[in-house]
């Protein structure tokens, strides 16, 4: 590709930012092995901790060379939630045709009260999400929220307040904070003793789990009864999730025990702990009941046991295949690979990469559905419009006033502009809401409800 100004021309004057978020937008064409060039924005932008306080955040967008042309053709979003993701592997799912968003690496001591995901929480992905989803060659509604681990925790919480949503896409989430609170806190003394167990995995548990202690300490507390461990858990929000969703976990998960996700999976369900709070109880799949297709699958043939390998090496994993689509009408798949029980060490016993690429693409090509408009999730989106905080009251989640109201309107816009159907079922549910709710200009409501001015 000879035109090197592709990029800016595609971006233009930069996202819709109507509360002054961004700091710098730099872009820049990057050569790839196979030919052409692949665009790569950098976003410098604002958000608010936990507490409210401002920090700065950056982020990558990757482009592929295919919205270069004029027309261009649709491309769906691959947001990749919580953890940076390495360039090599954004730039191979730019190459199987999505545009990847990824948050950058925070820099030490940057964010209130930790850089790990799980420790800072979703504010950087929220007002991430918002930009993105104001970027003129970027359609909101066919953005794939995804992520691992603690990114996985963020996927399913950028999710809940995403609308509308494709998917969903989280690989061994952390769903009840309290649960896992009370996990890391019994671990801890294990993972620090001195002299330390013998396993390799000491060092990196300890770099890891001891400054998340101490992070999630540091905003919710000590006592895991406090209402904070709760309100920022996955479990207490499902009802806001209302797209696809596509998770998968592991038996042998000793750092996301698969506990939380539902007792007796394998066997008789588990007795709970009394030394646990009562919240530590609340599993998902007793939460989302007939909502959850639930799938147990082996490990695939020829995977390397992580006991065999050189972990200060890269891996090489073996793909996992996943199912494409839940069954029953469910709205959740939940895949969980049978790698046998428990035991100390990292997420999986073999060196495996889940693939939820054909869920996502499946659940694009059906496109946004009438009931992912809830009166859960309506009164959620009226919430942000009236800039009340709606995850979890007492801590700061929302974004700048102008910049909800703006990504409120263009979602109802985006699942209005869906279909005649899409539209009366927002008109139906608003016309439930109380006079007091609602909120949304009235020239707006006729023109989402498909009425004339």
């Amino acid at each position: 590709m000879t035109d090197t100004t592709w990029l800016r021309r595609l971006v233009g004057a930069g996202p819709d930012d109507p509360a002054g978020r961004i700091l710098e937008l730099r872009t820049e064409n990057r050569p790839v092995p196979d030919g052409g060039d692949v665009g790569v924005i950098t976003l410098r932008f604002t958000a608010e901790d936990l507490r409210g306080a401002t920090y700065e955040a950056t982020a990558r967008i990757f482009v592929p060379p295919v919205l270069a042309q004029e027309p261009s053709p649709p491309v769906p979003v691959w947001f990749n939630c919580g953890y940076e993701l390495p360039e090599p592997m954004a730039l191979d799912r730019v190459r199987r045709g999505w545009i990847v968003v990824t948050p950058c690496e925070p820099a030490p001591d940057s964010v209130f009260p930790g850089a790990n995901p799980l420790v800072r929480g979703p504010n950087t992905d929220f007002v991430l999400a918002h930009l993105v989803r104001g970027m003129p060659f970027v359609d909101p509604a066919a953005i794939v929220y995804a992520g691992g681990s603690a990114g996985g925790y963020a996927a399913l919480l950028t999710a809940t307040e995403a609308f509308p949503a494709a998917v969903a896409a989280a690989t061994v989430p952390i769903v009840n904070l309290t649960y896992q609170g009370a996990h890391l806190f019994a671990a801890l003394p294990t993972v620090t003793a001195d002299p330390p167990p013998d396993h390799p995995a000491v060092p990196v548990l300890r770099a890891v789990l001891v400054p998340m202690a101490e992070g999630l300490r540091a905003a919710y507390g000590e006592d895991l009864t406090g209402t904070g461990w709760s309100a920022h858990s996955p479990v207490e929000h499902v009802d806001r999730i209302t797209c696809p969703v596509a998770a998968v976990f592991s038996t042998a998960d000793f750092l996301v025990p698969l506990d939380q996700v539902g007792g007796g999976i394998m066997g008789p369900r588990p007795v709970a702990d009394p030394s646990h709070p009562e919240h530590a109880s609340v599993r998902l799949l007793d939460v989302l009941g007939d909502r959850a297709d639930v799938r147990l699958t082996p490990v695939p043939p020829g995977a390397p046991a992580m006991e065999d390998l050189d972990l200060t090496q890269a891996v090489a994993e073996t793909p996992l295949p996943l199912p494409d689509t839940p069954g029953g009408g469910s709205s959740w798949l939940i895949t969980v690979v049978d790698e046998g029980p428990a035991e100390f060490g990292g997420h999986w016993r073999h060196a495996l990469a889940p693939d939820h690429e054909p869920f996502a693409r499946r659940a694009l090509t059906e496109g946004i559905r009438v009931d992912q408009l809830t009166r859960a999730k309506l009164d959620q989106l009226l919430d942000r419009y009236r800039g009340t905080e709606w995850l979890a009251p007492g801590f700061s989640h929302l974004d700048r006033s102008a910049a909800e109201r703006r990504d409120v309107e263009r979602g109802l816009r985006a699942y209005c502009a869906r279909s005649p159907a899409h539209a009366r079922r927002f008109a139906e549910l608003y016309a439930e809401v109380d006079e007091d709710g609602r909120v949304l200009p009235k020239d707006l409501v006729r023109t989402l409800a498909g009425s004339p001015a």
